[in-house]
C-alpha cells in the first residue's frame, strides 16, 4: 500500500511526539561497556584486480566525467525543509527525498552514502558539490541480478537537487571482446569516495571503483546487459556503467570480517577508512580501520597486502554505518558515531561513542531504516541514508549537537 505524503508525515509527527523527541532528545549511557580492543594486525586485506579485462573494457566505450553525469540527471529529489526535517530528526540540518518511483520501488533499496566532502577536503569534486548514494537489487523484484547501483546526486545548489543512477558492473570478456556483467551478489552496504576511487563494501570483501571511467552505453533494451552479437553494448536499461577496477579481500577468511558499511575519517593522520560489522545480536560486532594513502588514494599496503591499524570488538547490536571525528591523536581519542537500525516500524538510535567509556544513546535520533554514515567537516554534518519503501530519505543532522 503506497503512504501519501501528508500521512507520511502525519505519521511521523505521531511517532516523533510518542518518542519525545520534539523538541529534543536527552542521552543516555547505553549498558554495555564491553568493548574491547583487538589486535589490529590479525585483520589484512589483498589487493587484487583484473586488469586486462578492465582497460580492454575502459578503451572500448566513451568515458564520461561526472560533471556529465550530473548534466545529464533524469530525476529530481525534493529538498526538505526545516518542518519536515524536524520531524526526521530534531538535530535535523539538511536533507532530500527520492523522486516517487525510487521512494517506492520495491526492486532497490537504498545502504551507503558518500559525499565530496570525502572525496576532497575542499568539498567539491570537480566543481560540483555531490551526494552519492548506493542501492543494491531486491529478490522480490526484477533487479536482483542487476547487483547494485550509484545515485549520483546534484547539490551544488541544495534547493535543487537532481540525480542519475549508474550501474555497477564487473569487466569481462564475450567472444575474445571486452564486455561486462553485473556485480550480483552486492549489497552495496556502505560506500566511501576518496579522491577518483569510489570503495563499496559489499559484505565478504570491498570493491574498487575508478569515477574517470564512468562508461557510456546503450539504453535501448532493459532486459540485457554487456555486449551483444552486433558489437552493441547495454546495460538493463540504464545509460552509464562503473566498472570495478579491484577488489580487496581478506588475507584470512577465517576472522570473518563483515564488511558491512564504510566510512572516510580525515581527522586521523593519515587519513583512513572506518568498517562496521552488522549484526543482529551485537555478540562479536567490530570496529575497523585502515590507513589510506593520499596519494593513489588506495589503502597503505605491503606487497599488495594491506593491515588494519586499528581495531574494536564493540558488541552493538545492528549497528549500521560509522563515522568519526577528532582523531587527530590518534583513533583512540576519535569521537564515534554509529547508527542503529530497529527495524521497518520503530526510529533508528544514534550512538556516539569514545574509546575507553560508555557510548551515549540518542534514541530515535534517525527516522525508521537508517544505514551508513559520512561526516562532512566544513559543515558539521553527519549524514545518513534510510532504506524502506515510502520511508527514504537522505539527511544530515549537527554533529555538535550530540554529545559524547
Amino acid at each position: 500500500m503506497r503512504i501519501s505524503r501528508n500521512r507520511r508525515l502525519a505519521l511521523l509527527a505521531a511517532t516523533a511526539l510518542a518518542l519525545g523527541l520534539v523538541p529534543a532528545v536527552a542521552p543516555a549511557a547505553l549498558a554495555d561497556d564491553t568493548a574491547v580492543k583487538l589486535d589490529a594486525a590479525d585483520f589484512q586485506l589483498r589487493r587484487s584486480a583484473n586488469d586486462a579485462d578492465y582497460n580492454a573494457l575502459v578503451a572500448a566505450l566513451p568515458n564520461v566525467a561526472v560533471p556529465a553525469v550530473l548534466d545529464d540527471a533524469n530525476r529530481t529529489a525534493r529538498r526538505l525543509g526545516a518542518s519536515e526535517g524536524q520531524l526526521l530528526s530534531p538535530a535535523f540540518a539538511a536533507g532530500f527525498a527520492w523522486q516517487d518511483g525510487d521512494d517506492h520501488t520495491p526492486d532497490w533499496r537504498p545502504q551507503g552514502i558518500t559525499t565530496s566532502s570525502d572525496a576532497y577536503d575542499d568539498g567539491l569534486y570537480q566543481g560540483r558539490k555531490v551526494v552519492l548514494v548506493s542501492w543494491y537489487g531486491l529478490e522480490n523484484g526484477t533487479a536482483a541480478d542487476k547487483g547494485a547501483r550509484i545515485s549520483f546526486v546534484d547539490r551544488t545548489d541544495p534547493l535543487k537537487p537532481v540525480y542519475r543512477h549508474v550501474l555497477l558492473v564487473e569487466p569481462t570478456t564475450s567472444g575474445g571482446q571486452p564486455s561486462f556483467a553485473s556485480t550480483d551478489p552486492n549489497h552495496a552496504g556502505g560506500i566511501t569516495w576518496y579522491g577518483d576511487l569510489l570503495y563499496v563494501a559489499s559484505t565478504d570483501h570491498v570493491r574498487v571503483y575508478d569515477l574517470r571511467d564512468i562508461l557510456k552505453v546503450s539504453t535501448a533494451d532493459d532486459t540485457k546487459i554487456g555486449r551483444a552479437a552486433n558489437g552493441a553494448y547495454y546495460a538493463y536499461g540504464y545509460q552509464y556503467v562503473l566498472p570495478q577496477k579491484f577488489t580487496y579481500r581478506p588475507v584470512d577468511a577465517t576472522k570473518n570480517i563483515r564488511f558491512s558499511a564504510i566510512a572516510l575519517d580525515r581527522s586521523t593522520t593519515p587519513d583512513s577508512v572506518i568498517v562496521t560489522e552488522y549484526s543482529e545480536i551485537g555478540d562479536g560486532s567490530r570496529l575497523f580501520r585502515w590507513d589510506i594513502n593520499a596519494d593513489n588514494r588506495e589503502l597503505f599496503a605491503a606487497n599488495g597486502v594491506a593491515t588494519a591499524s586499528w581495531a574494536y570488538q564493540v558488541n552493538i547490536i545492528s549497528m549500521q554505518g560509522a563515522a568519526a571525528v577528532d582523531g587527530g591523536n590518534g583513533p583512540d581519542n576519535a569521537t564515534y558515531y554509529i547508527t542503529r537500525s530497529k527495524g521497518e516500524s520503530t526510529r533508528g538510535d544514534l550512538l556516539v561513542w569514545k574509546p575507553g567509556n560508555l557510548a551515549k544513546m540518542y534514541p530515535g535520533m534517525w527516522p525508521i531504516g537508517p544505514e551508513d554514515m559520512a561526516y562532512r567537516k566544513s559543515t558539521d554534518e553527519m549524514w545518513t541514508v534510510t532504506e524502506y519503501a515510502d520511508m527514504r530519505y537522505v539527511l544530515s543532522i549537527t554533529a555538535a549537537t550530540v554529545a559524547p
